[in-house]
């Protein structure tokens, strides 16, 4: 293989690669900007075209990237869970499992506070003829899978079920759940209210709770 024949198989490549990084570029963009309009102007506002207005390019590019709106929606629900593990994957690990515990829900409590519209996608059903595939669903339930470990972490080896700490982990999920969506629609903008506190509070009674029933079965 001669000099030239490898620079233009590098620039081949090169061009590929700048091209792929382009297209996924371009698609977060659409993403978020999509996101942002559904914020601004509601599920009405959530049309192919009105996308394409916003973002500066036909419908036709919408629906090769995209395939169809049920195909973007599927990409903001599947974007918003792999924000969510991204996020939870940087909370530093803990010798204290406990701890580590309520390291991870306040993550995700600022995930959902910092991204709310990505997390209404994921759970509020903000549009009611959007369902994700069950294939979806449980690359979401992914998400949970450091919960689940640190449940486990918090008992003896042996003591507690990998399904017995999913039942425990979705307890917390859905604690941590409520308390957000109590905290999006402003019910803790009052003086005096400290939601940070009051979710650590809430956590720390149902884990100690579920490790002393662990203890004792």
């Amino acid at each position: 293989m001669n000099k030239n024949t490898v620079i233009g198989k590098n620039s081949v490549t090169n061009y590929r690669n700048a091209q792929e990084q382009h297209q996924q570029e371009l698609r977060q963009g659409i993403l978020d900007d999509t996101s942002d309009l559904l914020m601004r102007e509601g599920v009405t506002a959530l049309s192919m075209r009105r996308i394409a207005q916003l973002v500066g390019c036909s419908t036709t590019v919408l629906y090769t990237m995209f395939g169809s709106k049920q195909g973007l929606m599927d990409e903001l629900y599947l974007r918003g869970f792999d924000m969510v593990r991204q996020t939870l994957e940087t909370v530093p690990r803990s010798d204290d499992s406990q701890h580590y515990i309520y390291a991870l829900c306040d993550a995700y409590r600022n995930f959902a506070l910092t991204h709310p519209t990505y997390y209404a996608i994921m759970f509020l059903k903000v549009m009611p003829e959007y369902s994700p595939s069950e294939a979806n669903l449980q690359l979401g339930k992914k998400s949970l899978r450091l919960l689940v470990d640190a449940v486990q972490a918090c008992t003896a080896p042996g003591t507690m079920t990998e399904e017995e700490a999913w039942d425990v982990a979705r307890i917390i999920w859905a604690t941590v759940h409520g308390h957000i969506g109590l905290e999006l629609t402003g019910h803790f903008n009052h003086p005096g209210a400290f939601p940070q506190q009051m979710l650590e509070q809430a956590l720390q009674a149902i884990v100690k709770q579920f490790l002393l029933t662990a203890e004792h079965d």
